[in-house]
């Protein structure tokens, strides 16, 4: 089993779930934690809370798990997420 948990700042949940759809995956589950499923691959948003970063900014944090059965499936499926979430400085 492959699994791994992220902590995504500063992205609303809609987008990550989006992002998800993207790859591939079918929302299970909205009620309680949302569940994404894939071919080979599940993925769960665990929590989503506010991060303070200073005394006047604050972003989410999303929590994801990921886990997979197949190593090469999760391997792509942590790649294409990535680069959905990726963000350029400015």
């Amino acid at each position: 089993m492959f699994e791994k948990t992220l902590e995504i700042r500063g992205i609303p949940v809609t987008h990550l779930v989006s992002y998800l759809v993207e790859c591939g995956g079918i929302v299970q589950s909205e009620n309680g934690p949302i569940i994404v499923v894939g071919e080979g691959w599940q993925a769960e948003m665990l929590r989503e809370e506010t991060v303070t970063i200073t005394s006047r900014f604050l972003v989410n944090a999303v929590f994801i798990h990921f886990r997979s059965d197949d190593e090469e499936r999760f391997s792509r499926l942590m790649k294409q997420f990535r680069m959905k979430v990726l963000r350029v400085g400015g």
